[in-house]
């Protein structure tokens, strides 16, 4: 298989702009899965003792705090 169609479709991407937006969307996607899972993720999973924390010892918060402020990163200056 040659490659060649591959590098004239992401130059034409390129050239028309298209392919910042991939990137960009790919990268939040992988980011909105990983909030999707941590959200979904069962507290047996996280904390094997079953204590309730406070948010500010809560490692989900924290880690659910970062992914958002990472897909804002991304989508807005990615």
């Amino acid at each position: 298989m040659s490659t060649a169609p591959w590098v004239i479709a992401a130059a034409e991407a390129t050239r028309t702009g298209v392919a910042p937006f991939w990137g960009k969307a790919a990268f939040v996607g992988v980011f909105a899965a990983l909030l999707v899972w941590l959200l979904l993720l069962p507290a047996r999973l996280i904390d094997q003792q079953g204590v309730r924390r406070p948010w500010w010892r809560n490692a989900r918060f924290w880690a659910v705090l970062v992914t958002i402020v990472q897909i804002g990163v991304y989508a807005c200056w990615g």
